[in-house]
């Protein structure tokens, strides 16, 4: 079989190439027959699990057993992609917090808002009411042994959909919409996420991130030049077809396509300055970014404020990340879906007029309105990890199975529903108990006998994180949280 390089196929204009899947007739034949290279995800949402002084949220299975049977309100979404028997639901977890002033190994602080995503997402107790995340997270950690050739190009996708805190002046920063650190010459650096899904598409397929006005303005005229180059291409295309097995003609004709329907939704979607395109101070206000509401402004959340379209943009970056991974560009992601302590208006996505953090502040009650309010937020989060699974579980591996089998996924929230030790208050949102991880893919065998609901009272969340780095080969605690979730098949 004649071999040609991925690298000299379908260039386009100006030198751009296509990123393409990785087809049989690509490298030798013991490059083909090598497995499928593993894949990991993890996501963050700034939701607990609590409406008012109402612990049942729909949002927590009543009992354990097959997820499939007991898919609560906010779980719904796993059935409507039909991937409830990949995933499984731990609860009951807990994330300690200080005592006497000592705060524990993997523990948090008293306060409670941005505290928990630093041991969450790393295993390393918070120091001094500070919001840095105090030890490598998950994604640089599992990248160092599986990205393989994308170490040196992108060894984690780390995302944002949220793109704005919209509450200037609440007494945080930019950290709070920051998921991703990494150890750099022995120093922890924060990786600031892409939030453009403009952007985080030309520096996934143009190999350009721009840095100010004038290079994002050229990098919108190399994009509008960019999508030329299928059609450019078509003819050359034609030609390789013939040369090329079933698998990879249908392989190929679906990465076109895909890539197609990328270019033409982004146009949806405006070009915006963001912390990449021009570092700013306050995420406030932006005539590209639905405006800031204050607290109970019921009239600011109905007008549309404080929302900027995030149902298209975790859509769009949901799907540049099935695309880096099928045509392996990179295998980590880190996806922020929302800020901790959200303030992103749920009224454009479900009709309630509050940001999703007020829902669990008696914005419609403790009854049945708000308990289903806060799964209904929760949910939002379970859709588009739900979506990314679905695509995934669709798209064929190099080796014949789904990349869903060699792929694990987390998905944690900021708080669950307990004791909140700062206001000593028994039933609170703000409380690192009760909280509650999906865990999905079949990677390592994860999920081997179903998607399940556990409940592993009082164990650390970053149990299911070190669970789910173990399914992609990655056997090692991450920070100061030792031990995996057993019964996950991993």
């Amino acid at each position: 079989m004649k071999r040609i390089s991925r690298r000299t196929m379908l260039r386009g204009i100006g030198g751009a190439t296509l990123a393409l899947p990785a087809l049989e007739i690509f490298g030798t034949r013991a490059v083909t027959a090598a497995p499928p290279p593993q894949r990991y995800v993890i996501m963050f949402g700034g939701s607990s699990f609590c409406a008012g002084d109402n612990p049942q949220t729909a949002v927590i299975p009543d009992a354990e057993g097959p997820l499939s049977e007991r898919l609560t309100r906010a779980l719904q979404p796993l059935e409507e992609f039909q991937v409830a028997s990949a995933t499984s639901f731990v609860s009951g977890l807990k994330l300690p917090w200080a005592e006497n002033g000592r705060v524990p190994a993997g523990g948090r602080v008293v306060k409670f808002h941005a505290q928990t995503t630093g041991p969450l997402l790393s295993g390393m107790r918070t120091q001094n009411e500070s919001e840095r995340i105090h030890g490598a997270t998950s994604d640089w950690v599992v990248a160092e042994q599986i990205a393989g050739p994308t170490m040196n190009t992108r060894p984690v996708l780390a995302y944002r959909v949220q793109p704005a805190y919209y509450r200037a002046g609440n007494g945080t920063d930019s950290r709070r919409g920051t998921m991703s650190v990494r150890m750099r010459d022995g120093q922890l650096e924060e990786v600031p996420p892409l939030f453009s899904p403009r952007v985080a598409f030309r520096d996934l397929f143009a190999n350009f991130t721009p840095q100010d006005g004038q290079d994002a303005a050229e990098a919108e005229f190399l994009l509008e030049r960019r999508r030329s180059v299928i059609d450019l291409v078509r003819e050359d295309t034609e030609r390789l077809l013939p040369k090329l097995g079933q698998a990879d003609k249908a392989r190929l004709a679906r990465h076109f396509d895909e890539l197609r329907a990328l270019e033409n939704r982004l146009d949806s979607l405006q070009l915006e300055e963001t912390e990449v395109c021009r570092p700013v101070a306050d995420p406030g206000p932006d005539a590209a970014i639905g405006n800031a509401v204050d607290n109970g402004d019921t009239g600011g959340y109905e007008s549309g404020g404080a929302y900027s379209n995030e149902e298209a943009r975790a859509e769009v970056l949901v799907d540049l990340i099935h695309m880096a991974f099928a045509c392996d560009l990179s295998r980590v992601s880190s996806l922020m879906l929302t800020f901790s302590q959200c303030f992103m208006n749920m009224q454009p996505l479900f009709g309630y007029a509050s940001d999703l953090h007020e829902l669990g502040h008696f914005a419609l009650g403790s009854g049945p309105q708000g308990v289903n309010a806060v799964a209904d937020g929760v949910g939002w989060h379970v859709k588009h990890f739900a979506r990314l699974m679905r695509k995934l579980d669709d798209t064929p591996d190099a080796d014949g199975t789904s990349m869903l089998d060699n792929t694990a996924l987390v998905l944690v929230f900021e708080g669950g529903v307990g004791f909140d030790p700062e206001q000593g208050k028994m039933v609170s949102p703000h409380s690192s108990e009760n909280m509650g991880v999906l865990i999905g893919g079949r990677a390592g065998g994860l999920n081997r006998g179903g998607g399940q609901h556990l409940r592993m009272t009082d164990r650390h969340p970053t149990r299911v994180i070190n669970t789910a780095m173990a399914a992609v080969g990655v056997r090692k605690n991450l920070g100061e949280v030792d031990g995996i979730i057993p019964g996950l098949g991993v």
